[in-house]
């Protein structure tokens, strides 16, 4: 997610220092830059959250980073495919994603558990299921596996292009 509105990560960082008030002990990398990077910075100080969440830039090769998480947070909705997303769920982290956006790769309770991006409650409730019951982070994770498996697959790709070339092949005829 680009770093260029500190407006979409606030909720995030106000539902994480709920977590850290409760007890939970855990790190969160929030990979990318932008206009807002140091709005977010500042925020992080003012929450208390520079121990826990680490800006960094976006590394590569990036599928080994997720590969490191357990948790992958859509925080915002996205217009356009995410292929970060799907390397999160290829490389078996459970998604947590909020509500909207193009992807059809999020599938409530199959794929992700979806938040609603405005209420940092819901983002809170969230995030303590996958953390509270590993075993339906698990599963989340699992199932989105199986999910890419039967509907993301190159040759499934390279049919759907196809299909979108011919017709406009067809329109151009008309």
């Amino acid at each position: 997610h680009p770093l260029d509105n500190a407006d979409d990560f606030e909720n995030l960082f106000n539902a994480v220092r709920h977590l850290m008030i409760d007890g939970y002990e855990f790190m969160m990398i929030v990979s990318g830059g932008g206009r807002a990077e140091g709005q977010l910075r500042k925020l992080l100080a003012a929450l208390g959250l520079l121990q826990t969440v680490t800006i960094v830039p976006r590394l590569r090769p990036w599928r080994s980073v997720l590969a490191t998480g357990d948790i992958f947070i859509q925080p915002q909705p996205s217009s356009t495919f995410n292929i970060l997303l799907l390397e999160a769920m290829s490389v078996g982290s459970a998604v947590a994603a909020c509500q909207g956006g193009v992807d059809d790769l999020i599938i409530e309770g199959q794929t992700a558990v979806i938040f609603d991006p405005n209420d940092e409650l819901s983002i809170v409730g969230v995030l303590q299921r996958l953390l509270d019951r590993r075993d339906f982070a698990r599963k989340i994770a699992k199932s989105a596996q199986e999910y890419l498996r039967q509907n993301h697959t190159v040759s499934k790709m390279i049919s759907a292009t196809l299909a979108t070339y011919h017709d406009a092949q067809q329109w151009l005829k008309e």
